[in-house]
């Protein structure tokens, strides 16, 4: 049995539990994960001490370590975009890495370190205490003074620019620029890491990024910097942050078991894979092959060849928000055709018998409602194996490889003993958390919680938190009973352990067992 020693991005269950519940699928697989008391919460930082003593006396008979940079310097994601680590600080961590390798220099360190992210939006529940008031101008900032050093902007950005230069308070844009400067080091140095052969492998994610501004900018010198140092195959960049753990995962779960998937990726719509998504910086098509190459596949043009399908529900010509879906642009409509989508997944397990992963990437964060409605009319849900539909679509797409290449893997050699049913627990913890809940219940939630309890702010529940998770958890179980009369694949749905998991309506944990 082969461990493996996980610091994940934070403490949230996409990036805490998702690599834990894949890796249940796997019985040869001994996966331990850095314990929940040292991982912090938001705003609160993880133990980073705590989480390296543990991680030096874990990896010391470990095969592989799945890691997170940014919560072993920083203390978790949100840490990378607010902290206050000096040089000094950030280079005795650095160091670590390397007495890390030397205590066990047969561990194979697969990291991940982001690019950090600029909101561009007035909110500093997950910034600087100052992006409430200037958040939105300190990212149009770096977005126009991208455009102009590249040469694609128009005499208003010009304009636009200098009036921002004036408006920033010059001590907000200091800070917020020598994190950056920081976290840039940060990147460079795990590259070096890579380089040294600390690292075998590099995943460099851009969280919440876009074509122009800040994270562009730093790519660009990112980039130079891995050429210069001729370490491109085994350093990636790409649009992502809270499914990299899960694909890492599968990235090991492939070279453990020598399994090199080939993977049959079809679209919804013909502009689909050329779409640039929301949240993202370059088209649709790119990201999903960073992804297959990230989780240890690669694509082939057939079904015969192929071991699994990966089935992309893509935007027909613009991708919009899910919270707008009820009056969309016409041409979710115009340029896309399901029933043909479906009738392909289906013919392609009728004719195949291999496992099919929905990637719902039509809207940004959440479901597409008509096309689930649709799948569940026709029974679609009991033909696939994995699905995601939230957040961002590297998220989701990330997310739903990571679960079918593993699937995919039990499928050709066979499923050991509840290691299928493990498999579809986590098919149906998506489809519940993702359909039913973020483009249902959650956006319910933003509009009920403020008149159910004297006008809670849904962002930020507090001490009313487990009330909220309880009021939530009511609903969601009304829909989970309506969606599924008949239980999901053989099994009674079971689902209990409600909670808020940093204390806003945007994410409800719970357990989830099939009987």
């Amino acid at each position: 049995m082969k461990k493996i020693v996980y610091v994940p991005l934070d403490d949230r269950p996409c990036n805490y539990y998702y690599p834990q519940l894949i890796a249940k699928i796997c019985p040869d697989i001994n996966f331990v994960t850095a314990p929940f008391h040292l991982m912090g919460k938001c705003k609160i930082s993880a133990d980073i001490d705590g989480i390296w003593n543990w991680l030096l006396e874990e990896s010391k008979d470990a095969d592989y370590a799945i890691l997170s940079v940014d919560t072993l310097i920083y203390g978790n994601i949100i840490h990378s975009r607010t902290h206050h680590r000096t040089y000094d600080q950030i280079n005795e961590c650095l160091k670590r890495f390397y007495t890390l390798k030397s205590n066990n220099p047969d561990l194979i360190i697969e990291a991940y370190n982001l690019v950090a992210r600029a909101a561009a939006y007035n909110d500093s529940f997950e910034d600087p205490d100052y992006w409430d008031t200037h958040g939105a101008d300190i990212w149009k900032y770096g977005y126009l003074q991208d455009r102009i050093n590249r040469g694609f902007s128009a005499d208003d950005e010009k304009s636009e620019y200098e009036y921002l230069c004036n408006t920033i308070p010059q001590e907000y844009l200091t800070d917020f620029l020598s994190r950056r400067e920081k976290d840039a080091f940060v990147n460079r140095s795990c590259v070096s890491l890579t380089v040294k052969g600390v690292f075998d492998h590099l995943v460099i994610p851009k969280d919440d990024t876009s074509e122009f501004g800040y994270a562009a900018i730093d790519q660009n010198k990112i980039v130079s910097f891995i050429n210069e140092q001729n370490i491109m195959d085994r350093v990636m960049i790409y649009p992502g942050a809270d499914e990299v753990g899960s694909v890492l995962l599968s990235r090991v779960f492939c070279m453990i078991h020598n399994y090199h998937p080939k993977i049959r990726v079809y679209y919804s719509t013909v502009l689909g894979p050329t779409i640039i998504p929301r949240y993202e910086d370059r088209p649709l098509g790119e990201s999903v092959k960073a992804q297959i190459v990230s989780a240890g596949g690669s694509i082939c043009d057939t079904a015969a060849e192929s071991d699994l399908l990966f089935a992309v529900h893509s935007p027909g010509k613009i991708m919009e928000e899910c919270c707008t879906q009820k009056h969309k642009d016409l041409s979710y409509s115009t340029h896309g055709c399901l029933p043909e989508f479906f009738a392909y997944i289906k013919n392609y397990v009728a004719e195949t018998g291999k496992p099919v992963a929905l990637a719902d990437v039509a809207f940004s964060n959440g479901a597409d409602l008509e096309m689930m409605r649709y799948a569940e009319k026709i029974g679609l849900f009991e033909k696939i194996s994995a699905y995601g539909g939230w957040n961002t679509s590297e998220n989701t797409n990330g997310m739903c490889l990571a679960h079918i290449i593993v699937d995919s893997y039990y499928n050709k050699f066979g499923f050991p003993a509840l290691s299928q049913q493990y498999s579809a627990e986590f098919l149906i913890r998506k489809i519940i958390e993702d359909y039913l809940f973020q483009a249902g219940t959650m956006l319910e939630m933003i509009d009920e919680v403020p008149k159910a309890f004297d006008g809670l702010n849904p962002r930020y529940c507090g001490e009313k938190s487990n009330s909220v998770a309880s009021f939530s958890a009511k609903r969601l179980r009304e829909r989970v009973s309506e969606t599924f009369k008949n239980g999901f694949k053989g099994f009674d749905i079971y689902m209990n352990d409600f909670y808020l998991p940093w204390d806003r309506v945007h994410e409800l944990g719970f357990e989830l067992l099939l009987k």
